[in-house]
């Protein structure tokens, strides 16, 4: 799903990735505990060790080598949590071809959906709805409020860089996850907002 970013790797993992704990224990408050998790565009792995504290195992999948390479760090370092997790590099439309339908009890995917590139959405969330009974995604809003958290987003997408935000604003364009998701032929209800309306969890399902 495209090539390299500078931030990727150790820089998301120790100065982007801890800004994420408080998401990231909101979205583990929504997954019940002992299911098989996929954590789809899992990046530094934080997410999927902190869902492999209270799942049966998580997988994580992400495009980046170097993200995978410091999920593994972290992996090793997290005891009997890292034991119940795994990561895997590769595009996740693709990567998990061979597990059959319904493997896993959940896929989530955060804050990933609006940097893909367009073409690349529609194949991942439906193999996501192939590989599990139910997908958590959790993306921005679509319109963005304009509050600190709505222009705190929007500018964090600008310094991402001039591709990263023309994803962005291509998801913008296609009404963000449910429009993403409609045109994909799976279905999406919205089940609560997060960050001040700024972002929303959705679940899915094949339509």
């Amino acid at each position: 799903m495209g090539g390299g970013r500078y931030y990727e790797g150790a820089l998301y993992g120790r100065v982007i990735e801890p800004l994420q704990r408080g998401l990231h224990a909101r979205v583990a408050a929504l997954v019940p505990p002992g299911l098989r998790v996929l954590d789809a565009c899992s990046g530094a792995g934080g997410l999927a060790l902190r869902l492999a504290a209270d799942a049966r195992d998580v997988v994580g999948v992400d495009h980046a080598p170097a993200m995978v390479a410091w999920a593994e760090r972290q992996r090793r370092r997290a005891g009997a949590a890292g034991a119940r997790a795994r990561f895997v590099a590769g595009d996740v439309a693709r990567a998990l071809a061979a597990e059959g339908d319904g493997a896993f009890d959940l896929a989530t995917m955060v804050l990933a959906l609006h940097e893909m590139p367009a073409a690349t959405r529609a194949p991942a969330l439906r193999e996501l709805c192939r590989l599990a009974e139910r997908v958590l995604v959790v993306d921005f809003r679509v319109p963005m409020p304009r509050n600190a958290a709505g222009l705190r987003n929007r500018a964090l997408e600008v310094a991402a860089g001039p591709t990263h935000f023309r994803a962005y604003r291509d998801f913008v364009r296609r009404g963000g996850v449910p429009g993403v998701a409609a045109a994909a032929g799976v279905a999406c209800a919205h089940l609560r907002d997060l960050d001040r309306g700024a972002m929303a969890a959705f679940e899915l399902t094949r339509g």
